[in-house]
């Protein structure tokens, strides 16, 4: 038994690095760490390769997610920015006044690159990291500041060889894949969470926990559309292997929308007053759904027959279960049939989307390395200016929110650097970097952030001082150090305290073997990261604070809007809006926002809190839910001719515009500055489809949808 779970657990271990390559990133940032200082070790010039492990540090923690070119773009913007805030820091640390006024750039520019994202978090520290440090140890003479610039240069070039390297052998099509693979993998997580929504949990928790895996789809989409921002109709279709696979990301945000139809439709069915079969089989129908959806998304980054196999085993099974629950005399009870009948029908179309999945995996045939799919004129075109050049845009068209936070950030640790460079603390710079660490947008997640930090900090200096009075040999604490380099990596996203802790423990290690550690030096850090925790904790408080008490009511008016554009584009547009996808998307994103904002709000401190904001948010949420549908539904009709929309279907839809509108006057209670455009009613208007009956009852939803939210809106509005 314990050899069966050691098994299973290795095996989701890899499974796990499969999805999110952890370990590899941790072996990467290893090598890169370790070789400067077995060659300082060998070569006796142990300071020489601090400096070099440190530069080769700070770029790996540049977290390789894109395609060979941008990784090859953003190793080397990683090597650029380190070498030159380096120099900077180098050439300044001896002027407290140049320093602090440095601090205060550099603050800034690092904070705008880890708000963009995982595409430039990493870069972020090549800026703040190395400044800070080369600002504490500064260098005079010429003859000194070139050999600081030779050495971070040379902890520069190895991490970006080591990263172009591991590139080439890498699948050319895999981290495409696998951003795709993390979206079927959080639907699979969803139907789970729907199927138990009702049994397990309230009907207000069950709600809540699907709204919150329905939000994770979304994030996975919207992180896959950060690194290949391409749709379907944009690929080449020349290029099969992105063609495919865009149009399997297209598959499972249609198959996300049918699971979330389903879920919809379960709230009419009392699960607890079926019989007792019936419920059985409906149960492993989900279960079914769940790991053929599961299935298809280990396939997709494996690319395993046996995982196609498995995954086409458990779709054969839902059609065996869909058939077996239809020769069930239907319920008396005539709303329950109706939802029980829609059930098996978005299953139907659900198992067809899977199979098409699956072919689209199959279509788009073997995946390459890329040392074999990059021809050198190819390569040639991966360092293009306009790439760096659209990259600098960021910083000259900053939001409102990005740009709060990088003054925040940036004053909070100008005046720790100031704090250390007048007091003259002994390696003080700990402070500003401890700043620059934990400072986040909100405050919430800075005083989480904050305490992660310190526990970690303490727990590691104990540990790592320990560990030193043991009896242990130099090739023990190297083979430690290595362990180190991959633990910090792994734990930096699933537990920060422990991360902190490991990293902590590296430092200690580092710091012994260049015969620079004392047990003073643990507590100035420890005393260091506390003071630097309270400085960005109390920043997030007092300077310039992103408060969603403030912000939700913006977010919440922008989720209405796009879905109003979302709703005028599906009824009031010259013909079918066949691109309906992208207003889906784009009302989703923006539910999600609102939906971040207010579980912020909820956590902020203070006692009055609005509970009205969810009730408009989960009915905007609805809102966008039934356009979903109804697009679904007319995305059957496709080979059928269009035909406008009858007298009284336009009735119904004038009906929503008109309750649309006003709930749009009251917007501007919300945003004072928002641009409420909207469409008059005309008559003699037919909209461009004909609704059949199933979309009339998304219609009939949309209405009492629109309506609720109207009351809601005048309670704002004070009306």
């Amino acid at each position: 038994m314990a050899y069966l779970q050691s098994y299973k657990r290795l095996n989701a271990l890899i499974q796990n690095e499969s999805f999110e390559p952890m370990i590899s990133w941790g072996l990467r940032m290893a090598l890169s760490g370790t070789l400067p200082i077995l060659w300082g070790l060998a070569t006796g010039r142990l300071v020489d390769a601090v400096w070099i492990t440190l530069t080769a540090e700070a770029i790996s923690w540049v977290e390789m997610k894109g395609s060979f070119a941008w990784r090859v773009r953003t190793l080397l913007s990683g090597a650029i920015l380190a070498i030159f805030f380096s120099v900077l820091g180098t050439v300044t640390g001896f002027d407290i006044w140049l320093s602090v006024l440095c601090m205060f750039i550099v603050g800034y520019v690092a904070t705008v690159l880890k708000d963009i994202g995982d595409r430039a978090s990493g870069l972020a520290i090549c800026v703040y990291l190395l400044f800070i440090i080369c600002n504490a140890f500064p260098a005079t003479a010429y003859h000194e500041v070139t050999k600081r610039l030779e050495l971070i240069t040379a902890g520069a070039v190895l991490p970006v060889i080591i990263g172009i390297v591991t590139s080439l052998l890498m699948p050319a099509e895999q981290p495409f894949r696998r951003q795709i693979a993390l979206i079927w993998r959080s639907i699979s997580v969803l139907i789970g969470t729907i199927s138990k929504s009702g049994i397990e949990k309230s009907i207000r928790e069950g709600i809540g926990e699907v709204y919150l895996k329905e939000n994770d789809v979304r994030a996975a989409i919207n992180k896959s559309y950060e690194f290949y921002g391409r749709m379907a109709h944009q690929v080449n279709q020349k290029d099969n292997r992105q063609y495919q696979l865009a149009l399997l990301r297209k598959a499972a945000g249609l198959v996300a929308v049918n699971v979330i139809a389903i879920a919809e439709e379960m709230a009419h069915v009392p699960v607890s007053e079926l019989d007792e079969k019936l419920r059985i089989k409906a149960a492993t129908l989900y279960s079914a759904m769940k790991e053929a959806v599961s299935r298809i998304s280990i396939f997709v980054i494996t690319l395993k027959p046996e995982e196609k196999l498995l995954a086409v085993s458990h779709i054969n099974r839902m059609k065996k279960l869909t058939a077996l629950i239809r020769e069930y005399p239907p319920s008396p009870d005539e709303k329950q049939a109706i939802s029980i009948k829609r059930i098996l029908q978005l299953t139907d179309r659900t198992v067809k989307l899977l199979e098409s999945a699956i072919q689209r995996i199959e279509q788009m045939g073997t995946d390459v390395i890329v040392a074999r799919s990059y021809s050198f004129t190819k390569t040639l075109f991966i360092l293009k200016p306009r790439y760096f050049f659209n990259s600098l845009r960021v910083f000259f068209n900053p939001d409102t929110f990005t740009t709060r936070y990088a003054l925040r950030s940036a004053i909070a640790a100008t005046v720790a650097l100031f704090i250390y460079k007048w007091f003259h603390i002994d390696h003080g710079y700990w402070l500003p970097f401890s700043v620059m660490i934990i400072i986040q947008p909100y405050f919430g997640a800075t005083f989480k952030k904050a305490i992660d930090r310190v526990v970690g900090t303490l727990l590691g200096g104990l540990a790592g001082g320990l560990l030193l009075h043991l009896p242990t040999g130099l090739h023990l604490k190297e083979v430690i150090i290595f362990i180190t380099f991959i633990l910090m990596v792994y734990y930096i996203r699933k537990r920060y305290a422990v991360a902190a802790f490991i990293i902590t423990l590296n430092l200690v290690l580092l710091f012994n073997i260049e015969s620079a550690y004392s047990d003073m030096l643990m507590v100035t850090r420890a005393l260091c990261t506390i003071g630097g925790a309270a400085l960005a904790v109390i920043s997030g408080f007092a300077l310039l604070p992103t408060w969603d008490k403030k912000w939700l009511p913006s977010h919440l008016a922008a989720a209405i809007q796009c879905n109003y554009e979302y709703f005028t584009n599906t009824f009031f547009s010259a013909s079918r809006n066949l691109n309906w996808i992208r207003d889906k998307r784009n009302a989703e994103s923006k539910n999600s926002n609102v939906f971040e904002s207010f579980t912020r709000y909820m956590e902020e401190p203070g006692k009055e809190k609005s509970e009205i904001y969810y009730d408009l948010i989960t009915t905007n949420v609805r809102i966008t839910r039934n356009l979903n549908n109804i697009h679904l539904e007319q995305d059957e009709k496709k080979n059928e001719p269009d035909l406008s929309a009858t007298i009284n279907q336009q009735i119904r839809i004038n009906e929503c515009l008109e309750c649309f509108n006003k709930i749009m006057g009251y917007l501007p209670h919300l945003e004072p500055v928002i641009n409420a455009n909207t469409i008059e009613n005309d008559k003699l208007y037919l909209s461009p489809f004909r609704l059949d009956d199933t979309q009339m009852i998304s219609l009939e939803k949309l209405i009492i949808e629109l309506k609720s939210m109207q009351q809601d809106m005048e309670k704002v509005a004070g009306v």
